[in-house]
């Protein structure tokens, strides 16, 4: 008996040593557990089982993720009205965008705020968005709130009014539920810039102080918004990001700072890079692929799903013709059964070998069709297993291209180069086709061979003239298929020296021999027509000045404001900007303005300048302005020494970075603008400028 309790001893040692290291580990793990967690997508482990997947090509029209619905817009609904900093009551305004052709009558909402630094901007800012959004089902609210002359002089105040202004929406949105088939408890809330900030920051402080506030909201849409002001708060909604590396106002890496920290503490989040984009979610490059990420994004976290059953991002960039690999949720991996995912394709998209136990690989076909797409990954067997998860899929041409107009030193003719990029994971042989304008006005064409290009690697080719307006490049294989055809949009002009004295007087009778543009491109809500806004413009010099001269049709002058705020009203702006020797465009620009206010009275101001020159409003331009019937006529000789501290410089060949708006008030707010080249209005961007040359 004695042995037998001996023999035994040592065994209930080892039991009793394994129960207490598990009893340990559990309470390690519990304690965790209650614990936040940073954000980890690598925690399946390896006895992961492996997926099995299902191609399904017959997708439906899935709500809030495809553009669905008509869209009604009812403006200038007053949710509140609140005394502001002159202490005067003001009616705080919104415009409610609903889809018409819905008879869902509990609608998720989202809210959109403008930006503007807290001391401009309005609800008609956000139109664009605020309609694709309805038409994907959402009702969406634009919202004014109480702005500030000097928001930073006490932006604790200016913070408190405006999160007060939010609550007021939110109110409104509960008090008006039944009667526009809102969702009050499905809250989706974002913005750009200060509107960006603005979103996030509620959601954060309210978190802290008062949860109930927004316990209905379920996802954040942070455009360009920048940093958080408090710690992040544990259950902080998913967020979606957006910003562009060459913003000048909000820097780029203030939101590589704040997917960080959510990362650390656990908030799912999503951040998209505008590569090469500045102040702008407008931008043309960037515009559509930004409502699909939206769109997705808010399609994924809709129902609150947890942090596990979303994908690491709602968007990728696939090239044309080549495959990328999709990632399955870790939590979709633990919890379905026979891992069973049916994944819905475009039509032409096939379904390669599962790259690993969680991922499968896509393989997008060759063709000229780019743009953006949608890929839905259901759990189960069959379409209605469960609302997994939505991916937008941006499609891109295997190259990308850039061109640049420049003075060839040798032989003093203006000339082209053209860089491409391969941005396909292969390399690249074939040839190139440019179409173009030259500085004749004549079609003017290119062609090179493209010899083993290697993946992210670029070549350059030199276009022996000025390529302008509409360049076409066509990019073809090495047996001859086409694979790509691309366009952009130059506005380069050759302004030619004066021949006869150009007097500032309001009238254009100089003008006529000299280079003319047109204004163009609107940027205008409720556009009427050219008698209600239509420009043109001309460019001159000499070797004291840069003339400018722009002739605009408005049927209603309205210019009620001075100094830094008169772009508010009817008025001309212009950024400009000498390039660096290469021809280049620098990293700092002019922005000037010129206006005639109601009592005929003239103004100039300077928003801002390069290093030198002073950004305080202060420009010496020689100006004219003059108004008759429905024509305003500006007339502006702005002194070289006001744009450069480098005067020798200015000689035939000379390159200028360039952009002119005017801007519209009918008498109320600004309506919008006319504008020639971008980079002023929508976003701050001097890549989006046109080029001028300086020619006899």
């Amino acid at each position: 008996m004695k042995k037998k309790i001996f023999y035994m001893l040592p065994i209930l040692l080892i039991v009793l040593g394994i129960w207490l290291l598990n009893h340990r580990q559990g309470s390690k793990t519990l304690l965790e557990d209650s614990e936040p967690k940073a954000l980890s997508y690598d925690t399946i482990g390896s006895n992961a089982r492996p997926i099995h997947t299902t191609v399904n090509h017959e997708r439906s029209k899935i709500s809030y993720l495809d553009p669905l619905y008509d869209v009604a817009v009812q403006r200038d609904i007053v949710y509140a009205s609140k005394k502001n900093e002159t202490d005067t009551e003001e009616a705080l305004k919104l415009d409610l965008y609903t889809p018409t052709n819905d008879n869902n009558k509990m609608r998720p909402i989202f809210i959109f705020i403008h930006g503007g630094g807290y001391k401009e901007g309005s609800k008609a800012d956000g139109a664009t968005i605020s309609t694709e959004l309805a038409k994907r089902g959402y009702v969406v609210l634009s919202m004014n709130y109480r702005l500030k002359k000097d928001p930073l002089s006490n932006i604790t105040q200016t913070l408190s009014d405006d999160y007060e202004d939010i609550r007021d929406v939110i109110g409104w949105i509960n008090n008006n539920a039944a009667t526009y088939g809102l969702d009050a408890g499905h809250l989706a809330i974002g913005g750009d810039s200060a509107g960006g900030h603005l979103s996030i920051n509620f959601a954060n402080a309210y978190l802290k102080s008062d949860p109930s506030i927004v316990k209905s909201i379920f996802g954040i849409v942070d455009l360009y918004g920048g940093s958080l002001d408090d710690n992040v708060q544990p259950h902080l909604p998913p967020v979606l990001i957006v910003h562009g590396t060459i913003d000048t106002l909000i820097p780029y890496q203030q939101s590589l700072e704040l997917s960080d920290s959510l990362a650390r503490n656990g908030i799912y989040h999503n951040l998209f890079t505008m590569e090469g984009a500045g102040h702008d979610y407008k931008n043309a490059k960037y515009k559509d692929e930004i409502v699909e990420r939206v769109s997705h994004f808010l399609w994924n976290v809709r129902s609150r799903p947890p942090i596990g059953q979303l994908p690491e991002d709602a968007g990728i960039v696939a090239v044309s013709g080549d495959p990328f690999d999709l990632t399955i949720p870790p939590g979709y991996i633990r919890d379905v059964a026979d891992n069973q995912f049916i994944v819905t394709l475009p039509e032409g998209w096939s379904l390669g070998s599962n790259e690993g136990d969680q991922s499968f690989r896509v393989q997008v076909p060759t063709g000229l069709d780019q743009g953006n797409y949608s890929l839905v990954v259901t759990p189960g067997q069959s379409v209605e297993g469960g609302p997994g998860f939505a991916i937008n899929v941006n499609v891109i041409a295997p190259l990308s291209e850039s061109f640049a107009t420049y003075l060839d030193p040798v032989d003093q003719k203006i000339k082209t180069h053209l860089q491409i990029t391969n941005r396909s994971p292969s390399y690249f042989s074939g040839s190139l086709q440019v179409a173009y304008e030259t500085a004749q006005a004549s079609k003017g064409t290119f062609s090179a061979q493209v010899d083993q290009l290697e993946p992210g690697k670029s070549a350059t080719f030199t276009i022996p003239e000025l390529a302008r307006g509409k360049r076409t490049l066509k990019g073809f294989n090495a047996s001859g298929t086409l694979l790509q055809t691309t366009e952009d949009m130059s506005n380069t002009l050759l302004v030619h020296k004066h021949q006869k004295p150009i007097q500032i007087d309001g009238n254009l009778a100089e003008w006529k021999d000299q280079v003319r543009f047109d204004v163009s491109d609107v940027k205008m809500a409720g556009w009427k027509g050219k008698e209600d806004a239509s420009a043109n413009g001309y460019l001159s010099w000499d070797e004291n000045n840069l003339y400018i001269a722009v002739e605009a049709t408005d049927d209603v002058h309205a210019q009620k404001e001075s100094g830094s705020e008169i772009w508010r009203g009817d008025s001309v702006q212009i950024a400009v900007a000498i390039t660096n020797s290469d021809g280049t465009a620098p990293s700092e620009y002019h922005e000037l303005g010129v206006a005639l206010d109601d009592n005929n009275r003239l103004s100039q101001w300077r928003w801002t300048a390069p290093m030198g020159f002073s950004a305080d409003g202060s420009v010496k331009v020689d100006q004219a302005i003059s108004r008759k019937d429905h024509k305003t006529i500006y007339e502006m000789a702005i002194p070289w020494s006001e744009l450069t501290e480098k005067t020798a410089l200015v000689k035939q060949g000379l390159k200028i970075k360039f952009s002119l708006l005017v801007n519209d008030n009918d008498g109320d707010e600004r309506k919008g603008w006319l504008e020639f080249n971008s980079g002023i209005g929508a976003g701050k961007d001097i890549n989006a400028f046109g080029d001028l040359f300086l020619a006899e």
